[in-house]
């Protein structure tokens, strides 16, 4: 149960700023429409990306943090690469490759500063409860 609800939660972040990321790209582009097959497209890439952040959970190894993050965030790379070329979101040449590393870049560091926030929240939560406790006779 553990994982399907990390799953939901990263998908939501995800979701989230996969959204976020192509407003800002329609802006630059001066793009006004969204298609509906990008509507379905986005929320499957959000539930593949969540996926994977849950099998390649940094905070869940015992091994270096950052070097976990690393392959973490590669890992979301490779996998962002085949979707946005299968998606036709990117060209697969240098710019497109690139433009999808920064693009998993920007959605990564969203979601790493979303789910501190909400565990961070959680956390003192949690610490008000225990301090709120009535101790037991």
């Amino acid at each position: 149960m553990k994982y399907i609800t990390e799953i939901i939660k990263y998908f939501t972040f995800i979701t989230t700023g996969i959204v976020i990321l192509f407003i800002v790209l329609m802006l630059i582009d001066g793009d006004d429409i969204i298609t509906l097959s990008t509507l379905i497209k986005i929320p499957c890439a959000a539930l593949v990306t969540s996926v994977v952040t849950v099998i390649f959970d940094p905070s869940e190894t015992k091994r270096n943090f950052m070097l976990s993050m690393l392959l973490h965030y590669l890992v979301l790379c490779i996998v962002m690469i085949g979707i946005g070329k299968l998606f036709g979101w990117i060209s697969f040449d240098i710019h497109g490759i690139l433009l999808m590393v920064i693009s998993v870049a920007v959605i990564y560091a969203f979601t790493f500063a979303v789910t501190y926030i909400t565990s961070k929240n959680d956390a003192e939560e949690l610490n008000r409860a225990l301090k709120n406790r009535k101790p037991r006779p």
